[in-house]
């Protein structure tokens, strides 16, 4: 699994980056390899987001950002955040016993 992640800080409204967002991920979700995302708002900043997307490896990702039509959408989303996206690998997971 290749875990990436980006925290944005929204300059624009946020109600319209969740919506740029949102179809962002569905393009995403339709590329070979795409797992899963999750996306948080900070509740001490709200103009502050975090996203953690999972893939299949980083090929899978790199085809993705690569791919006609990202250029596209990430572009609408920059005209309303500023982020800082970056691979990370997994250092402890734990679960609560069932």
């Amino acid at each position: 699994m290749f875990t990436f992640i980006n925290r944005f800080t929204v300059s624009g409204d946020p109600v319209e980056f969740e919506q740029v967002l949102a179809r962002l991920h569905g393009f995403m979700k339709a590329q070979p390899g795409y797992g899963s995302h999750q996306l948080y708002r900070s509740k001490k900043d709200p103009q502050i987001y975090v996203e953690i997307a999972h893939w299949d490896d980083p090929d899978a990702h790199r085809t993705a950002v690569s791919s006609p039509g990202f250029a596209e959408r990430i572009g609408e989303l920059r005209q309303l955040t500023t982020a800082d996206p970056a691979p990370f690998a997994a250092v402890e997971l734990a679960e609560v016993p069932a």
